[in-house]
């Protein structure tokens, strides 16, 4: 079963479940294939996730400029 983590980035009005589990997957991904592109300092970033909480992860996500709308559950 899927973690949630409620998120409000400031942008919107209201606050969205996010699916902590997927967001962290994707992230996971993000950075191992920057890490196998040439940037072996993604590695940093990819065992911070592994830590981050979900509020931290979105902060992370967000920064990046990952649309936390595509993690939203309805």
């Amino acid at each position: 079963m899927s973690r949630q983590q409620g998120v409000d980035s400031g942008k919107r009005a209201r606050m969205a479940a996010i699916d902590v589990d997927k967001l962290r997957d994707y992230m996971t991904d993000y950075f191992g294939t920057a890490v196998f592109n040439g940037f072996p300092a993604a590695i940093l970033d990819l065992s911070d996730i592994e830590s981050m909480s979900g509020q931290e992860l979105c902060q992370k996500a967000e920064s990046l400029g990952i649309n936390l709308r595509d993690f939203e559950i309805e």
